[in-house]
């Protein structure tokens, strides 16, 4: 890296003293990167934020409900004797404590397992998916409605058959105008019907992540999976990121304590207030 003094005070910015990093006998290249990372971390967090409705720099409060799901709950320790002992968090902290950067990862973590888990069943199970650009929770019992109703009088004549299955279309073409393709629901409702297994996924994965007020129907309508690819592209990034900073950090410690990083409240790694970084530095 050339000249990385100059560029540590364009990240610090002017009215940060360089002398203390240079004083502190610590790469200040290591220095450099980890204040990078700490900016990517940022400008994820604007990008998802502004994207997808998602706000990462999560406070102590919808952490405290995050803890509701298991694999962010609950940890391993390593005792003295080598003994492995799992710990609740819900157990061990207030709901206003402080949420750390280890915390944070655990999140991207279990976030990140869950949105591929369903991008890959999408384009494995559903890659024809018909009506994904209009589908929303609400309209699951509708669907299973549509298709049970039409199933009843499949192969059945009567008078009143005809006119029965124009209403049903003709609502359905209403509530999905954007999928041709699921039309005549008389011919297409078995296969309308399976794709209300994907749909039931996506609420599932909704409603485990009401905390972070995750709308994955509206991600998918909106750009069917390539949204959702894209969520799932930057929520790794961050994860990485995350890493790269404690790891660097190990031998940095003091310049890390003089950028006012706090590995136990994210907070330092969000609020420029807190930590004035020049972001596009």
């Amino acid at each position: 890296m050339r000249d990385p003094k100059r560029i540590l005070k364009k990240l610090i910015g002017p009215d940060s003293e360089i002398g203390p990093f240079d004083a502190s006998g610590e790469s200040l290249e290591q220095a450099v990167e980890t204040l990078r990372d700490v900016a990517k971390c940022r400008k994820i967090r604007d990008f998802i934020k502004t994207s997808f409705g998602i706000d990462l720099a999560i406070s102590p409060e919808i952490f405290y409900q995050l803890l509701e799901i298991g694999p962010i709950n609950y940890i391993e320790t390593t005792q003295r004797d080598l003994v492995v002992e799992t710990i609740s968090l819900k157990d061990t902290r207030h709901p206003d404590d402080p949420v750390s950067i280890g915390n944070l990862n655990s999140v991207l973590r279990e976030l990140y397992k869950d949105l591929q888990l369903l991008h890959e069943r999408i384009h494995k199970d559903f890659s024809d998916a018909l009506l994904i650009r209009d589908m929303r929770m609400e309209l699951i019992d509708r669907c299973f409605d549509f298709a049970d109703r039409l199933e009843s009088m499949h192969h059945k004549w009567s008078f009143f058959r005809g006119r029965r299955v124009r209403d049903i279309e003709n609502e359905f073409s209403i509530l999905f105008p954007n999928s041709p393709n699921a039309r005549p629901l008389e011919s297409k409702f078995p296969l309308v019907r399976h794709e209300m297994e994907l749909y039931q996924s996506v609420a599932r994965t909704e409603k485990k992540w009401q905390a972070l007020e995750l709308d994955l129907f509206s991600i998918l309508r909106e750009n069917e999976t390539k949204d959702l690819g894209l969520l799932l592209q930057n929520a790794q990034e961050m994860g990485n990121r995350l890493w790269q900073i404690i790891y660097q950090s190990s031998e940095i410690k003091i310049c890390v304590e003089l950028i006012g990083i706090d590995f136990a409240n994210i907070q330092s790694l969000f609020d420029n207030e807190t930590v004035p970084l020049n972001i596009n530095g």
